[in-house]
C-alpha cells in the first residue's frame, strides 16, 4: 500500500471538481459516481465522527521522536529524529498503528541500534497509554463545563447519523484504527450506540495487529453479508476506507476535518494534505466543513452524479431561463 501505483491517483477525476450550489462551498465532488444502488454505510471513527483523539499527531510524533532519539546510536538529534518521524507518520496516516510502530523499529535498527529484538507494542501501548490521557483530560473538562459534548462529535454527526440511518436497508457499520475497547467505549459515551451495536465495530484489537479494520470490514460485508460494491457508503478521513470503498466499486466521502497539530504551521497534517490523500485513494466526495449541509450531501450521495447528465441539467436550466 506504499507504493503509488496501486491507488486510483487521478483516474476518473472529473476535469474540475464540482462545487455543489447553495453549501458555501461545503460540498466538493471529484469523481462521477452512481448512489442509487446504496444500502449500507460504513464509518472511520476519529476525525470523522469523532474528536476525542484530535491533536494526535503531537502525542505521535512526541512518542516515536523520544525512542528514535533515545535508542539510535549515535543518537539521532531531535531536528532530525522530528522531520523523520514526521515524514514517515504523514506518509502512514491510517493505516494500524502496529504497523506504524513497526516501521519505527525497523528505523531505530536502521540507525545503530544492536539490542534486544524492538516489540512495536511497546512502542503503540507508550502512544495509546498518552491518548487515554488526553481522552480522560477532555472527558473531565466536560464534566466540569469546560467543554461541552458537541466539543467532542465532528460537527453535523448527529444530524448525519439520524437522517441516514433510515435510508439504509442494510444499516452501518463502524471500522478503527484504534483499540476496539477504547473505540465501543467512546462510541457510547459520544451517543452514537443507537447507530453502532458492537457486532458492527470493528477495529485494532480485534484483529491480527497488522491487520486494517477497514479493510476487514469491507471484505466482511462483501463476502459473507452479501453486499455489491455499489451498495456501500463510506465516510472517512483516512486514505486505507478511501481505498478499499473505491475499489470495491462503493461510494467513498472523505472529511476534511482537522487533526489541529502543533505542525501545520510547517506545513505538517494540513487539511490541504488529507485532500490530496484522500483524492489519491478514491474518494468521490469531499465535505470540506464536516456535515454542515447534511440535507444536501445526502441527496447528492443518493443521487449521484454523472458530467453529460450535469450538462443536460444546465443546459435544460439555461433554456429554461431565457
Amino acid at each position: 500500500m506504499s507504493t503509488s501505483d496501486v491507488f486510483p491517483g487521478t483516474d476518473g477525476l472529473l476535469a474540475e471538481p464540482f462545487t455543489v450550489p447553495h453549501t458555501d462551498g461545503n460540498i466538493e465532488i471529484v469523481r462521477e459516481f452512481d448512489g442509487s444502488e446504496i444500502s449500507v454505510a460504513l464509518f472511520d471513527f476519529d476525525g470523522t465522527i469523532s474528536d476525542e483523539r484530535v491533536g494526535w499527531p503531537n502525542l505521535a510524533v512526541a512518542n516515536n521522536v523520544a525512542y528514535l532519539m533515545a535508542l539510535s546510536s549515535p543518537h539521532v538529534d531531535h531536528r532530525h529524529a522530528e522531520e523523520m518521524v514526521l515524514a514517515e507518520l504523514e506518509a502512514t496516516i491510517g493505516v494500524p498503528t502496529y504497523v506504524q510502530m513497526k516501521r519505527l523499529a525497523e528505523m531505530i535498527v536502521d540507525y545503530g541500534y544492536e539490542g534486544p529484538e524492538l516489540d512495536p507494542q511497546m512502542f503503540k501501548n507508550s502512544y495509546n497509554d498518552a491518548l487515554v490521557g488526553m481522552v480522560a483530560s477532555r472527558r473531565a473538562k466536560l464534566a466540569t463545563g469546560e467543554l461541552t459534548m458537541d466539543d467532542l462529535r465532528i460537527n453535523g454527526a448527529v444530524q448525519l447519523l439520524e437522517e441516514l440511518a433510515p435510508r439504509l436497508s442494510r444499516g452501518i457499520y463502524l471500522a478503527s484504527g484504534s483499540d476496539l475497547s477504547a473505540v465501543t467505549e467512546s462510541v457510547e459515551h459520544l451517543g452514537y450506540g443507537t447507530y453502532f451495536p458492537q457486532e458492527r465495530i470493528m477495529a485494532a484489537g480485534s484483529l491480527g495487529p497488522e491487520d486494517d479494520a477497514k479493510e476487514a470490514i469491507i471484505g466482511h460485508l462483501l463476502d459473507e453479508v452479501g453486499v455489491r460494491g455499489e451498495e456501500l457508503l463510506t465516510f472517512g478521513d483516512g486514505f486505507p476506507e478511501m481505498l478499499y470503498t473505491y475499489r470495491a466499486g462503493g461510494v467513498a466521502v472523505g472529511v476534511l476535518s482537522r487533526d489541529e497539530s502543533h505542525y501545520e504551521h510547517l506545513g505538517h497534517f494540513t487539511v490541504a494534505q488529507k485532500r490530496e490523500r484522500l483524492i489519491n485513494a478514491g474518494a468521490h466526495v469531499l465535505v470540506h466543513a464536516p456535515f454542515d449541509n447534511v440535507p444536501a450531501l445526502l441527496d447528492v450521495v443518493f443521487t449521484g452524479y454523472r458530467v453529460k447528465a450535469a450538462m443536460r441539467d444546465d443546459a435544460a436550466t439555461g433554456a429554461a431561463t431565457r
